[in-house]
């Protein structure tokens, strides 16, 4: 669904502004025993000290008798205090956290000028510009800190003229995105701790070669990602015709978008599994701490940048046909882009039925195909590291797995989504009833892996049209408007019931051929799942999605001031998977397999609540709200719980936040 951003007003200037606040105070933290018992919290989603504002001020009126006007700024911010996880050692030889803060700030600018002019001609200019940063860092390493950017510019324009015929709509777009992480260290290390030495800090792993703790340090290069799109697009809304008994709202159109993205990555090093040795020389961009320790593992993320231009096209036709009591809707599109030379038909068909000609009962179905543009992340994103060894520190990096810097693309066809989708609605004592089903079959889904090449023993990297994932979902509701006196309700009450299977799990996360040529070979081909070996295709995918969810939400107006709105929904756990440390019972080929099970997430319910006062004087409206989140202060569970016998897999409880209050206040002229 496209949204269209309304145009400014033209009786007159308005001006709105509005402030909304929540902090530590207004809410209720359910904690499990180990963060109940800490004093020094390190999880900013657990962290029971933290402020939260959000504000936005937007002008709109006219310029003159054709001109419209609209510049609006909001402002979301948050500061979390936090701790580190890793301990420093004071002159005293007494350890102490380290107290730091995270911050997260999204900004969004808008200027909208609209035009109304003479024999229906209307155009508008829009730019929004968002920008969001977050400033980071990890908890159990020391001198990580990172910046996370994202955002971007939106550039369009909009123009309709009225023709003898029909309308012409004509837009011309330009975005630019940028997705980046700034890290302050190019090296990250894993250290043995020595509190008496260099490394005065633990992050809390041990290790037998450190004879106790490690201590982890730094962070890895700056990532860069933008992506600019030039876009038109044109289509023509013929004015109705008739033939016959049937009437036809015709449309056609075309659209073109030139694309072009580019990654930088200034690479880095990390060293891991140290060694104490007190006759260790070096520097410490080679991993080693002199008279002290040295690395034995080291993974080099070289420099990367690679950019890629590529262009989409596409003509669509779509015709609905009124006959009587019915409704046809069917239109095809045919597309194609420069980065696979594919060329794809996506059919479309959508049909109503009437069954009184009164909208009492109505059936209606449709089949719609769905291209995607995955592909793209396959021909620049994608970077990996070398992998290097090393037996002492005197001795030379042994190569172990270098990796393919290039990834092919051409061969593969274009994702798609099939959408079947069926329904019925009837409306009864003026309660609308309605019954959804829909279909969606993904299929030609990018599966990659690692193959090795016995003769080089290197690893060539794999795409494949071979991932599929089904969804099949049905949803009941009821809905109805009503007065009760002086006020006025509307309420809905719906529930659906879903199932999604995948094969892409196994295949993206687990089954590269690396596990079987390493130095503890494991199977690529088959997984020990709830104490069974299965093929490691079978396994089922992560949870996303609930198998039930049943929403009731209620909205009363009150007068002419105060409105009341209240949302409460039910969740049931689904399924989910766990890696399990260890190896299972071997493949058919005799290799050790890696171990999965079955985990089940909680049921969650969960009741929130707004109230907002209107207080009027003449055309001035100040609106005072209250919103209360999780209003029963309900403890729900967020984590997963065990359901193999097969395994003795204990989980910590992590549950979502308790009771919240947001205050705000809204100003508009």
């Amino acid at each position: 669904m496209n949204a269209k951003l309304k145009n400014a007003r033209t009786d007159r200037w308005h001006i709105m502004t509005n402030f909304r606040y929540t902090q530590d105070g207004w809410a209720k933290f359910h904690l499990n025993d180990a963060q109940k018992n800490t004093q020094y919290p390190t999880d900013a989603n657990y962290q029971p000290e933290f402020n939260k504002y959000e504000g936005a001020l937007a002008l709109d009126g006219p310029i003159n008798d054709y001109l419209g006007l609209m510049v609006s700024y909001g402002r979301q911010y948050s500061k979390i205090p936090l701790y580190s996880g890793y301990n420093l050692v004071d002159p005293s030889s007494n350890a102490y956290k380290e107290r730091r803060a995270q911050y997260r700030e999204n900004e969004n600018y808008l200027v909208k000028l609209n035009m109304a002019g003479s024999e229906g001609f209307e155009a508008d200019l829009s730019a929004i510009y968002a920008p969001y940063t977050q400033s980071l860092f990890r908890a159990n390493v020391r001198n990580s800190d990172y910046d996370v950017t994202n955002g971007g510019l939106d550039v369009i324009y909009n123009m309709q003229n009225a023709l003898s015929f029909g309308m012409l709509k004509n837009t011309v777009s330009y975005r630019q995105t940028h997705s980046g992480i700034d890290n302050a260290e190019y090296y990250a290390y894993t250290w043995c701790a020595t509190p008496t030495g260099a490394i005065d800090w633990s992050s809390g792993g041990t290790s037998a070669a450190c004879g106790g703790s490690t201590a982890q340090e730094g962070s890895r290069g700056v990532s860069d990602i933008t992506k600019s799109d030039i876009g038109i697009k044109s289509a023509l809304y013929f004015d109705e015709i008739v033939a016959g008994e049937t009437e036809h709202n015709l449309k056609v159109g075309a659209e073109a978008e030139y694309t072009s993205a580019k990654l930088e990555f200034d690479g880095g090093i990390t060293f891991s599994n140290p060694s104490l040795d007190i006759t260790a020389q070096g520097s410490k961009e080679d991993g080693i701490i002199e008279g002290e320790q040295y690395a034995r593992n080291k993974m080099d993320y070289g420099a990367v940048e690679r950019s890629k231009d590529y262009y989409t096209a596409a003509l669509f036709l779509e015709d609905e046909i009124a006959y009587d009591r019915f409704t046809f809707r069917p239109g095809v599109r045919v597309s194609t882009d420069s980065l696979t030379d594919n060329v794809d038909t996506a059919p479309r068909l959508f049909a109503n039925a009437d069954v009184f000609n009164d909208r009492f009962l109505n059936f209606y179905g449709g089949y719609n195909r769905y291209y995607g543009t995955q592909i793209l992340g396959y021909a620049v994103y994608k970077y990996q590291a070398d992998s290097y060894t090393r037996t002492g520190w005197n001795a030379p990096w042994v190569l172990g797995q270098a990796y393919p810097s290039v990834y092919e693309y051409k061969h593969l066809k274009t994702p798609y989504s099939d959408e079947l989708s069926v329904g019925g609605s009837v409306n009864v004592v003026d309660t609308l009833f309605k019954i959804d089903y829909a279909n969606r079959k993904h299929r030609d889904q990018i599966k990659s892996r690692y193959e090795y090449d016995t003769a080089s023993t290197t690893f060539n990297y794999r795409n494949t049209n071979d991932g599929k994932t089904d969804y099949w979902g049905v949803t009941l509701s009821a809905s109805k408007n009503y007065d009760i006196g002086a006020s006025k309700h509307i309420s809905e009450l719906s529930a659906t019931r879903s199932d999604t299977k995948s094969n892409l799990m196994g295949t993206n996360a687990f089954s590269s051929n690396v596990y079987e040529h390493g130095a503890n070979p494991q199977s690529a081909t088959h997984v020990t799942y709830n104490g069974e070996v299965i093929s490691v295709d079978d396994l089922p995918a992560s949870q996303f999605n609930s198998p039930w969810v049943v929403t009731y939400s209620h909205l009363a107006r009150i007068g002419n001031s105060l409105r009341i709105s209240g949302v409460a929904w039910y969740q049931k756990g689904g399924s989910g998977l766990r890696r399990i440390s260890g190896t299972g019972a071997d493949d058919p080929a005799g290799l050790a397999t890696r171990i999965f099970e079955e985990t089940k997430y909680k049921d969650v319910f969960n009741v929130d609540l707004s109230v907002h006062y209107d207080v009027k004087f003449g055309e001035h409206v100040l609106t005072f709200g209250m919103e209360i989140l999780n209003l029963l202060n309900r403890k729900n569970d967020a984590s997963m719980t065990g359901n193999s016998t097969a395994f003795a897999t204990t989980y910590t409880d992590e549950y979502s936040m308790g009771r919240q209050f947001y205050a705000s206040l809204r100003y508009e002229y």
